[in-house]
Parts: structure tokens; C-alpha cells; sequence
């Protein structure tokens, strides 16, 4: 396709780095804001199967164009090209003037599938703080129905427990998050549904650092000229760990005859125990100074505490799901500098045949297939849980490097790898806040190793859309 003839229209290919719907998301979200057209082509191009747009993606692209007043070229599902044209003048500054932006109190989004909810917020999120302030109540709700617990996207325990203290650490108002029943798309799939609970940019509601509104009657009008803070992640400190968190979502099956841990619980209790082993035994290979010094507590009505690790555990949720294929484990970090540190798993364990509501005899008797399912079933709990500890570790091991060299600089941010793509966004609009552009160059003094692919893809969107914005 032919560049736009429109110097302030910006043509992305799709098949750039990652690829994937994260740089569809990213790039109509900043066209909304800025007023800047979007093309798009290649649509998740790199990705395996099917390629262009899936259902979540056309679910964000058209609420988000409706909210906005924005045109929508391409925007159906499959569409492996697509054109975003946002009605909205800039102001004086990068983002639109909202001063004819209606903005809802309330909306019910159905993606229909099982597809990410938090993918779907992540489209919308940024320009919902922004033109929330427009709306006539203090917060926005926005429910999406689909999937709470996805394959490969943030989930529900993830979004609640990392992603919402991280922003609002970071100086973005409060956000809320509600589940009100759980979805996956792995095995039998269900829909479920989260809402979340938007403050706007300025909100003085809730517990939230976020920056004051300035108003300004210009002929009449009413404009607003909130601004994304600026987030310098190199300026805060990473601190030490001060207590370590879990959840665990997996069946109640029986485990009836299976050596090592336990004999005779469930599987999610056999997951919680077998996560706590590996956890103190991994934890036994890192330096003590990665956390804080403290004595871990007794203090839990179902014994929580664990005494051999160097901080406070807790079970911070655990619920049963009914088939083997909905597991899934989450491990959260807290540090002494109020950030939230998190690795999860999401996996299938196989078959099972259940023995619940089995008669007579066989009720009493497993057969020798049975028991060798069982254990199947119980070992690849074992690899989840060995997995999400291994992936946890990596992403603590250098959250407090030795302070005892203190002219070597710390590299390492205070966020994981997931948390640190989410914010690259937020980073670029408080820079083009601030300053009218971003930098056409990273921020030299973070490690770039610990970056993702989605971490890059996010970088490169920013600095297409917002780097060329004349102010």
C-alpha cells in the first residue's frame, strides 16, 4: 500500500517485531488520543493459523472508535488491513481537545468469545483516562465479557494483583478491578466477566497520585488539559521483597495413592504444597539481600506462614475449577518500594477420570489405568508448579542487585518483563505530555536484555505515532 498522502497520517506494518494484536491495540489508542490517523496493514501477520483481526481485536477497534467519534476502515474480524481516522482536533499539546467528546458513565462490551478481556481494556484504557473526565460520574465502568483466564494474556489475578498497584505506584489514578465470574478458553470454554472502575486523569477519588485537572474557558468552551504523568522507572528504587503471595485456581480432584507431599488431598492443595517446596527450595540459591530483613509470621488461621522462607507467604486466593484443563498459578512479589512483581502459569494436566459418583464396588477399587492417569494428572501439576516457580525466580533474582558497590548503577527496573511492556505506553504519552514528542531513542540508562519482543513492539509503535506529532 502506498503511503498516505497526508503527512500526519501514519502507515504501520503489521508484521514488525512482535507482530501480534498488541501493536493493533497500542497504535488505535494513540490515535484516538492524538487525533492522528492510523493505518495498519499485515495485520498479525507473524502470527501461526489464522492471521489478521480476531474477534477481541474488532471488539476494541469498534468501542473504541465509537467512544471517540473515530471512522473505521477494515475494522471486521479477519481484516488483515485497517484504517483508524479520529474526527477530534489536537489542542495545544499532543492529545485531542475533548471539549465535544461525550463520554458514557457505563458500557457492556460482549466480545462474544472467550477472548482476552484485558487485551480488549488494554485498546481502551488509555483513552478512557483521558477522556473520563468528560463522563458525568467520578469513574467510568466498562465490563467486558470473555476471558478471564486466557492462554498467553493477562488475566484477572494478574490484572488485579500486579497490574492496577503497579500504575497507580506510577502515578496513574486508581483503578478497580471486579470479577464477576471466571472465564477460560482452554478445554470446555465459558465466558466470565470482569469490570473495571476507570478514574480519569486528575481524579481525586480513591488513593491515587495522579495529576490535577487544569480547566480554561476559551471562547465560551470548556477544555481540559489533564496530562499523562511523566514516569521516569529508572528513579525508583526496586527494594526488597517483603512478602510473596499465591493463587491457585485447579480441581478438587482426590488425590488417593500418590508418594511425596501429601497423600489423600486434592489436587489444588497438592498444587499449593508442591509450589511452596519448590519456592523454598529455589529461594535457599538467592542472595539474602534480595530481601527484606524481617521475620515471617504465624499469624493465619489456615497456616499460611511459612517459617523456612525469608518472608511472609500467603494464599491470596484459591478456588476450585471443574475440569483439568483450567489451572492455573500465580506468584506475586511485594516490595519495600511498593511495587508488585508477578509470574504466572496457565496449563492443562491431561485426562482424569473422575470417581465421584461411581457405585458399589468400583467406587471402593481404582482400576490400574485409573491410577496411572492419576499420576499423570499429579506429575504435570508438578511441572506447573516447578514452572511458574523457575519463572519467578528469574524475575526476582535481580530485583535488589548488592548495594555494597554503589558506583555500579542499577539497570534492572522495579517491574517483571509483562508488567514493563504495559507501561511503555503510559511511559511515551507522559514524555509527549511533558515535552510535545518523544525520544527517537530507548532510555539508555535501563538494561534493554530484559525487554520482550512486546516490550520493543510497544517502543517502536510510540515513537511512530507520537514522534512525529507537530504541536
Amino acid at each position: 500500500m502506498a503511503q498516505p498522502s497526508n503527512p500526519e497520517h501514519v502507515l504501520l506494518n503489521g508484521q514488525t517485531l512482535e507482530g501480534g494484536g498488541q501493536l493493533v491495540r497500542i497504535a488505535i489508542g494513540l490515535s484516538a488520543l492524538t487525533g492522528r490517523p492510523v493505518s495498519i496493514e499485515n495485520i498479525r501477520a507473524n502470527r501461526p493459523g489464522k492471521t489478521g483481526l480476531k474477534r477481541s481485536h474488532a471488539t476494541a477497534v469498534k468501542l473504541l472508535a465509537d467512544v471517540s467519534g473515530s471512522q473505521v476502515t477494515g475494522g471486521q474480524v479477519g481484516s488483515q488491513f485497517m484504517s483508524f481516522v479520529p474526527r477530534t482536533e489536537r489542542m495545544n499539546g499532543p492529545l485531542v481537545d475533548l471539549t465535544q467528546t461525550v463520554v458514557q458513565s457505563k458500557y457492556d462490551i460482549n466480545i462474544s468469545t472467550a477472548g482476552a478481556i484485558c487485551l480488549v481494556f488494554q485498546a481502551l484504557y488509555p483513552y478512557m483516562l483521558y477522556a473520563g473526565s468528560q463522563a458525568p460520574v467520578p469513574f467510568i465502568r466498562v465490563k467486558i465479557t470473555g476471558g478471564t483466564n486466557p492462554s498467553k494474556s493477562p488475566s484477572f489475578d494478574y490484572a488485579s494483583q500486579v497490574m492496577a498497584p503497579n500504575f497507580a505506584k506510577l502515578g496513574l489514578p486508581p483503578l478497580e478491578i471486579i470479577l464477576h465470574e471466571r472465564g477460560w478458553s482452554s478445554g470446555p470454554v465459558c465466558l466470565g466477566a470482569m469490570t473495571f472502575l476507570i478514574h480519569p486523569l486528575g481524579s481525586k477519588d480513591g488513593q491515587g497520585d495522579g495529576p490535577s485537572i487544569e480547566r480554561s474557558n476559551v471562547e465560551g468552551r470548556t477544555s481540559t488539559a489533564n496530562k499523562f504523568p511523566k514516569i521516569d522507572l529508572m528513579a525508583h528504587e526496586n527494594g526488597k521483597i517483603t512478602q510473596i503471595d499465591l493463587t491457585v485456581l485447579a480441581p478438587d480432584y482426590v488425590n488417593v495413592d500418590t508418594d511425596g507431599l501429601c497423600k489423600k488431598c486434592t489436587l489444588r492443595d497438592y498444587i499449593t504444597q508442591t509450589t511452596r517446596q519448590k519456592l523454598r527450595s529455589a529461594m535457599r540459591k538467592i542472595h539474602p539481600s534480595t530481601f527484606a530483613l524481617q521475620t515471617p509470621s504465624r499469624e493465619s488461621s489456615n497456616d499460611d506462614a511459612e517459617p523456612e522462607l525469608p518472608v511472609p507467604f500467603r494464599i491470596h486466593t484459591s478456588e476450585a475449577t471443574y475440569h483439568h484443563s483450567h489451572v492455573y498459578i500465580l506468584l506475586v512479589a511485594h516490595t519495600s518500594s511498593g511495587f508488585r512483581i508477578g509470574h504466572d502459569i496457565l496449563g492443562s494436566l491431561g485426562s482424569h477420570k473422575k470417581q465421584n459418583g461411581q457405585k458399589g464396588r468400583n467406587k471402593q477399587r481404582l482400576t490400574k489405568d485409573d491410577r496411572h492417569a492419576e499420576r499423570d494428572v499429579f506429575s504435570a501439576a508438578t511441572e506447573l508448579a516447578r514452572g511458574c516457580v523457575e519463572g519467578f525466580m528469574q524475575e526476582i533474582s535481580n530485583v535488589n542487585p548488592d548495594e555494597s558497590d554503589a558506583t555500579t548503577p542499577t539497570t534492572k527496573t522495579c517491574l517483571d518483563q509483562h508488567m514493563r511492556d504495559q507501561i511503555v505506553v503510559f511511559e511515551a504519552l507522559g514524555e509527549a505530555c511533558h515535552t510535545g514528542t518523544i525520544s527517537e531513542v530507548a532510555n539508555t540508562r535501563e538494561d534493554g536484555r530484559d525487554w520482550t519482543l512486546h516490550t520493543r513492539t510497544a517502543q517502536w509503535v510510540c515513537r511512530q505515532v507520537l514522534g512525529g506529532i507537530n504541536v
